[in-house]
């Protein structure tokens, strides 16, 4: 803001280059011929609202109607004699108070603006006349403006005399300010003008236009000299400053670069922050809710761990259960009396006893699978049974498991393996009557039971 403030500022001030200096201490001197004037069209878009037309004439003409300036239509109208200044085609008849002597320099304006609505004629800061004008009347725009005649190659209408420093004002200026540009006088009047913010059509911008006829350049420098002097010093000063304004508006401008530049790249940084903030927000959400679902599953996992240990209790009981069970189906099965036998009584079990007590079903359970055990089978297969017979127990089959019963599938299985991890515990006892009778004893279901 206060970049573009400054900017405004120094862009607003005032721009004479010493040509322009030239032409405003440069008369027009137009010929009394009705075509010699200057016309062109103007812009009046900024003057719609408000005006004020002032200037320096030396009247040396005789024509009977001496036209400064015509707006087409009547829009604005000054004589060089005090008749017919008019606006809007509604004209002051002032010759009768106009008094100023021929071949004098004197001082001329008319004012006026859409909210005062009065139309005022100066000459030489006296107010001669004013007129109220129609409310809401705008002054129009596009329309040509002929100066030294009226609308051009007008007879009677021939300007014939001097002027200098006419210049289009944007506003309506007061008594007070007419009464200063007269008291300034002609020369620190196109030397300073107090109000050259609303000068918009101005004597140096007439002074370039197309000419018609004989219109002749007249140097003012030597009737104001110091002011012209003055005016110069202004010019150049004012140069030195217009370089010194376009290096400060250039600083200004890579400044304004700069600035921009670093806002662009703050809000880039800012944009990233926002972006990485957002993002380790969302990590450390994910990363909380990951710590919550830890805590469950730990939490389960303790739990489950008191689970295993209880499936891991009841598993050990139900094997200590099963061990027992499974001693206590087989116990009665197994034939002690077998080592009442001349084979291992008073003898004692060595390994390869031990291996034959343990295999002594191998050959032939499967042999037995479907047959009822009775004492006639267990007679015909002692016979036929390629094994001695002391060397198989087949005491064992008279047993209340086995005997008139038809051997399944199971049966003959558990026959099979009934002496699997007893038979090498026999080894090295020496197999007494009184030993037997004790291993029965041992066997029996009201008594002890080691699972070892």
């Amino acid at each position: 803001m206060f970049i573009t403030l400054v900017l405004v500022i120094l862009l607003a001030a005032p721009s004479r280059g010493a040509s322009d200096i030239s032409l405003r201490f440069t008369a027009l001197r137009f010929t009394q011929e009705k075509s010699t004037y200057i016309q062109f069209t103007p812009d009046f878009s900024r003057y719609t609202h408000a005006i004020s037309v002032c200037g320096w004439i030396k009247s040396l003409g005789s024509a009977a109607f001496p036209t400064v300036f015509y707006y087409r239509g009547g829009e604005l109208t000054m004589l060089d004699d005090g008749g017919h200044i008019g606006i809007f085609g509604s004209y002051l008849h002032l010759k009768s108070k106009f008094s100023v002597s021929k071949r004098t320099w004197y001082h001329t304006c008319i004012t006026w603006s859409a909210s005062s609505r009065s139309h005022k004629y100066y000459v030489n800061g006296e107010l001669l006349g004013s007129q109220q004008t129609t409310s809401g009347r705008l002054l129009r725009t596009g329309l040509t403006l002929t100066l030294g005649n009226w609308g051009g190659n007008t007879a009677n209408h021939e300007f014939g005399s001097e002027m200098v420093y006419l210049n289009f004002y944007a506003k309506e200026l007061s008594a007070s300010e007419v009464r200063e540009m007269v008291n300034d006088g002609i020369c620190a009047n196109m030397a300073v003008d107090e109000h050259e913010e609303v000068r918009l059509l101005k004597w140096e911008d007439i002074m370039r236009k197309t000419r018609s006829g004989t219109i002749t350049e007249v140097d003012m420098t030597g009737s104001c000299t110091s002011t012209y002097a003055l005016a110069r010093r202004l010019s150049s000063q004012e140069e030195q400053f217009e370089a010194k304004l376009k290096a400060t508006e250039n600083k200004l401008n890579d400044t304004a670069e700069d600035l921009a530049e670093t806002r662009k790249e703050l809000a880039a940084k800012k944009a990233s922050e926002l972006k990485l903030k957002q993002e380790l927000k969302n990590v450390s959400n994910q990363l909380n809710l990951t710590l919550v679902e830890l805590e469950d599953v730990t939490t389960e996992l303790n739990e489950t761990s008191e689970e295993l240990i209880e499936v891991e209790r009841r598993f050990n009981e139900t094997e200590g259960e099963l061990e027992k069970a499974n001693y206590n189906k087989t116990k009665n099965k197994w034939d002690w009396g077998i080592f009442l036998s001349e084979q291992y009584l008073n003898q004692t079990v060595s390994s390869e006893q031990s291996e034959q007590i343990r295999t002594s079903w191998d050959d032939i359970a499967q042999r037995l699978v479907g047959y009822t055990i009775t004492d006639e089978l267990i007679n015909f297969w002692k016979i036929v049974d390629c094994v001695g017979e002391d060397d198989r127990p087949w005491s064992m089959l008279y047993s209340e498991a086995y005997f008139n019963k038809e051997l399944t599938q199971e049966l003959a299985q558990e026959l099979t393996s009934i002496w699997d991890g007893i038979s090498e515990k026999l080894v090295g006892v020496t197999m007494t009557e009184e030993v037997v009778e004790l291993l029965k004893y041992i066997s029996e279901e009201t008594n002890c039971y080691c699972g070892n």
